[in-house]
């Protein structure tokens, strides 16, 4: 008698337990009822297009200026700028983000620039870039590397281009406070160089700075609406 109720029991419980599994397989295999319990958090991706606006400002701005090999410094005032920035990431499973970025910002108006004891004026009017990213996301975190071709135009750069061609690097760090919104702070190091021939003169210029810009990205990617898996 005991053995039959003791077989009976463990049948019992096997059956319950194979249930109970292949229920809970079937949920968690869904998605379905995740969604509604309170501990439910959609896992964060970083994949997707973005667009966004920027503003910060631009310092340590200054010429190496060479007439026939003799150099003289020029320094600029510092200013700010304000635009705007649109990008792809892809995120892969080891949470290492792959990007492209563009950028185009206004530049603030004239400035003053000191050589020689004298003060000029130095009028820049925009500044863009393309730059490839390399990060890693840390749940809606995402810190990264960024470097590129830059572009910097000015009025009044005779016998130079008005419009230069140079390099950028950098790097930043964005914080999602949505699921398609994310906020962000990014330094970034521009250099330019030109030279031009006047007469029997030979011009050229060194130009580097920084710049430091707040960002407001909005996210076309991913709106996380699977379960964590």
């Amino acid at each position: 008698m005991n053995l039959r109720l003791a077989l009976l029991g463990a049948t019992f419980l096997v059956g319950a337990s194979a249930f109970s599994a292949a229920n809970a397989a079937d949920v968690y295999a869904k998605g379905e009822s995740l969604k509604d319990t309170p501990d439910y958090m959609p896992a964060i991706s970083w994949t997707g297009f973005y667009i966004g606006v920027n503003a910060g400002g631009v310092f340590g701005d200054g010429f190496d200026f060479k007439v026939n090999g003799v150099k003289e410094d020029i320094d600029v005032d510092n200013t700010w700028l304000a635009g705007a920035h649109v990008g792809y990431n892809w995120q892969t499973a080891r949470n290492v983000v792959l990007g492209i970025e563009g950028d185009w910002d206004f530049l603030g108006g004239d400035r003053d620039a000191e050589v020689a004891g004298l003060t000029a004026t130095q009028d820049d009017n925009w500044l863009a870039t393309i730059r490839g990213r390399l990060g890693y996301a840390m749940g809606p975190a995402l810190i990264y590397a960024t470097g590129g071709v830059a572009f910097l135009n000015s009025d009044d750069m005779a016998p130079f281009d008005d419009t230069v061609t140079g390099w950028v690097a950098g790097g930043g760090i964005d914080y999602k406070i949505r699921s398609n919104v994310s906020v962000g702070l990014e330094g970034l190091y521009y250099a330019f160089d030109d030279d031009a021939d006047l007469g029997a003169d030979h011009l050229s210029y060194d130009r580097d700075f920084w710049s430091v810009r707040a960002r407001l990205t909005y996210h076309f990617g991913d709106r996380n609406e699977e379960p964590l898996k």
